[in-house]
């Protein structure tokens, strides 16, 4: 394949507003379908670059990292300009859409791999005793946050908006369709105290991000 774009840049402009007009319209139905639509997004984008060698392929995802960042950036700045200017009426906005924002901003540190370790082993091994998990859960959320202390203020809060959706995701698959999760995680079988341990996950999760401070964060999604 030639190291030219099969995409022009102002190709690859289109594909991002047509995201951020998702973004919006889905924000004000819901910020789950919302969240989702970032990693379906971020799918395409890796799906697409794998067509490319290498060094072109590295152009793709810089310049759809730019233009991300730069709509992420009108949203927070100057949120009616940005849907003027996408020609959208109606959706969500203030509230509802900054963290999504926040997502948005390019990342340069992905939790996700230590994420799924966390969750592979508690929902392997179990956790019987909820106080021993609450204190487990808020150290892991601690040990995460360490590592991006020392990044900007958005983009460490578009990280840890990624592991709370991705908690979200994977609890309720761990109440409703638990072979998915399963196969999420690349586990055989969990253990037989999982289920009360993925409600403790959830009622635990809401303080932890409160502590962390990200309940202001996520205001728009509760």
């Amino acid at each position: 394949m030639s190291e030219s774009f099969e995409l022009e840049p102002r190709d690859l402009r289109h594909m991002v507003q047509d995201h951020w007009r998702s973004l919006i319209r889905l924000a004000g139905v819901s910020p789950q379908m919302a969240g989702e639509e970032v990693f379906r997004f971020e799918a395409l984008i890796e799906q697409m670059a794998a067509r490319y060698p290498p060094s072109a392929a590295m152009n793709f995802r810089d310049t759809l990292k730019a233009f991300r960042a730069e709509y992420a950036e009108r949203e927070l700045t100057d949120p009616d300009g940005l849907r003027q200017s996408l020609q959208i009426t109606g959706g969500a906005s203030g509230a509802a859409t900054a963290w999504l924002a926040n997502l948005e901003t390019p990342a340069s540190v992905d939790l996700r791999d230590q994420q799924d370790a966390f969750f592979r082993d508690l929902l392997t091994k179990g956790i019987p005793d909820p106080k021993r998990f609450q204190l487990r859960w808020e150290q892991f959320i601690a040990h995460l946050q360490s590592q991006i202390n020392h990044l900007p203020k958005a983009e460490q809060d578009g990280i840890m908006t990624r592991v709370v959706l991705r908690n979200a995701e994977y609890m309720a698959l761990a109440k409703s369709n638990r072979e998915a999760l399963k196969a999420r995680l690349g586990v055989d079988s969990f253990s037989s105290g999982s289920a009360p341990i993925a409600d403790m996950v959830v009622e635990t999760t809401v303080r932890a991000t409160i502590w962390q401070g990200i309940g202001a964060l996520l205001r728009g999604v509760r």
